[in-house]
């Protein structure tokens, strides 16, 4: 298990402007990336049911929350462990 404390307080830059920069913790990162891979589950499986786009009556806010929290550790391990920051 990670130090999640650790990679929280610890921050990157996101983008660079002439106005300043955009930075984020590598935790907020990884939060990020597993919110927008649940959302690609979401899509593919939309479209492989052929579904029309304003049905949302299946989708489940709290399925897509769990996803988010057990997916973050696997990616913060990814992003930390093979050099990908």
């Amino acid at each position: 298990m990670l130090n999640q404390e650790k990679y929280k307080k610890k921050k990157i830059t996101i983008r660079k402007t002439k106005d300043g920069e955009d930075e984020m913790s590598i935790y907020e990162l990884s939060r990020w990336m597993s919110l927008i891979e649940a959302v690609g589950i979401v899509s593919d499986k939309c479209e492989s049911l052929d579904m029309n786009e304003k049905d949302h009556s299946w989708i489940k806010p709290i399925a897509i929350q769990k996803y988010v929290d057990e997916r973050t550790e696997g990616i913060l391990f990814e992003l930390t462990n093979q050099n990908k920051l």
